[in-house]
């Protein structure tokens, strides 16, 4: 499929340096490499928001102090305790 777009100068100007510099060979592999990042940006933010909503439907946080570390070291001793003595 062939797409004409026509650019602002600015942007014009970007994809001529990157085919100055020698990283891509074409005018079209500058735009498809564009456009990639810019489909993976958009899914990486859609997982994010994702992420965000489910946090928050779980309802309020737990504060994270020294109670906390210490629970979370407790259960850790007692998980290596029961490996080391599974009978």
């Amino acid at each position: 499929m062939t797409v004409r777009v026509t650019l602002p100068e600015k942007l014009a100007k970007l994809v001529k340096q990157k085919l100055a510099d020698g990283l891509y060979a074409s005018r079209e592999e500058v735009i498809e490499e564009a456009l990639l990042l810019l489909d993976q940006r958009d899914k990486k933010l859609a997982a994010l928001l994702t992420d965000i909503q489910e946090g928050l439907a779980s309802g309020p946080g737990r504060p994270f102090d020294e109670e906390v570390v210490e629970d979370i070291k407790k259960r850790g001793r007692q998980q290596a305790a029961r490996r080391e003595d599974p009978g």
